[in-house]
């Protein structure tokens, strides 16, 4: 039960996303994310019909936005390569500005496959604005609240 007049949309923003894409050995990666513009974030990678591969999923930061010499902050136990264990699952890593060190200020997460075959993901990237409430991106077409 919610003791609030206010929409979930009011104080979590969709910050970030990636279209469906093929996730594999070769990087998938979110869009940076400014910290010093959330107190806390949520990275969901979504999962499609996966290949047999081992999946890692991070979050690192780094002093700049190129991500340039970025530091793992956090990390998801390793997905065991599987035909069907994984499929269609979700994993999620949260993080706090806290989280990040000093001198750190942007944060991107990499989803990678094991494998050259991979199969569909989503990254998406939710925050928790730290000043006021932070436009949706200009791919979301409508809020029905």
């Amino acid at each position: 039960m919610s003791f609030t007049n206010t929409d979930i949309n009011d104080s979590l923003t969709l910050a970030g996303i990636t279209g469906p894409q093929t996730i594999n050995n070769v990087a998938a990666t979110s869009p940076v994310i400014d910290m010093s513009q959330y107190d806390r974030v949520m990275f969901v990678l979504c999962l499609g019909d996966m290949a047999a591969e081992t999946i890692d999923f991070n979050v690192k930061s780094s002093a700049v936005v190129g991500m340039t010499s970025p530091t793992t902050v956090k990390s998801i136990t390793q997905l065991a390569a599987s035909a069907s264990a994984n499929d269609n699952k979700q994993v999620i890593i949260e993080l706090q500005a806290d989280d990040i060190a000093d001198g750190q200020r942007y944060v991107q997460a990499t989803a990678v496959t094991g494998g050259a075959t991979g199969g569909m993901g989503v990254i998406q990237v939710w925050g928790q604005a730290r000043y006021s409430k932070k436009a949706q991106p200009a791919s979301v077409l409508q809020i029905i609240t």
